[in-house]
């Protein structure tokens, strides 16, 4: 997305097809591991969580609506597999259906590679702010309460549990891009975000095209108010879900990309 390598984009297709394809079960549970052309063992929550990182980012660089709809699917399925309710919050790393342990563990310390409670975190706020489903925000939001007091004692341990709440407490941004994915325009727009750093936003695309809108809108319904006005490329961007006027104009684009977020 950033370099606009063709040849990266399709390899990320390739293997996010491979395992929405063939590493599930019948009941579409996602499964761990493939070998010598079998897969199984039920995936554990990083497995889920990393797979719904990789979704996010692929349908933010394709806009292609499954992609989105797999990540949205897979945080319910998370959601009912992995999540602490006798704490309130939080994940476990093993499903109800793993084999049984003596105690299944709950980690969020973020070594090397991210803990899947921080990256299911960053998802979870991601995903809902993409399809403006509140109750997985406030799943995340229940979950800070739990890891408070640890966070606050070794902060230096959780740095992207901290990235997430960074993201949580915001200001973070919603650009939604309208109209024809060939227009000069819409490309123009999509090259204006891919080419800044804004780690706090999320970016959807409403197509024109009554069929593929209806693919998106199905994932994010909210997209059925934010159209392309008088059929030309439209920009809306919002923050905390307040959006400001909508433009069509690219170098105004550009400016509300490069304005600061209201304190």
């Amino acid at each position: 997305r950033v370099l606009e390598e063709p040849r990266y984009d399709a390899a990320a297709r390739r293997a996010a097809d491979f395992f929405m394809a063939g590493m599930k079960t019948k009941g579409d549970r996602l499964l761990h591991r493939f070998r010598d052309g079998e897969a199984a063992i039920h995936g554990f929550l990083e497995d889920y969580a990393f797979f719904m990182w990789g979704l996010i980012e692929l349908y933010e660089t394709t806009f292609e609506p499954r992609y989105l709809a797999e990540a949205k699917q897979l945080a319910a399925q998370a959601a009912g597999l992995f999540w602490d309710e006798s704490a309130g919050g939080g994940f476990l790393l093993t499903g109800h259906d793993a084999e049984e342990l003596v105690t299944r563990p709950k980690e969020l310390y973020d070594g090397a590679i991210p803990s899947g409670n921080s990256a299911a975190l960053l998802m979870l706020l991601k995903i809902g702010r993409l399809t403006m489903d509140h109750a997985l925000e406030d799943r995340a939001a229940s979950s800070f309460q739990v890891f408070a007091e640890q966070i606050e004692k070794h902060p230096s341990a959780y740095a992207q549990t901290l990235t997430a709440l960074d993201f949580a407490i915001g200001p973070s941004r919603e650009i939604v891009i309208a109209g024809d994915r060939e227009d000069p325009v819409v490309v123009a727009m999509i090259h204006a975000v891919n080419s800044r750093f804004l780690p706090n936003q999320v970016t959807v695309f409403h197509p024109a095209a009554k069929e593929e809108a209806a693919k998106i809108e199905a994932a994010a319904p909210f997209l059925k108010a934010q159209t392309a006005l008088n059929g030309k490329a439209t920009a809306y961007v919002c923050e905390n879900y307040v959006c400001k006027i909508p433009t069509t104009d690219l170098a105004k684009f550009h400016e509300l990309l490069d304005s600061h977020y209201s304190s």
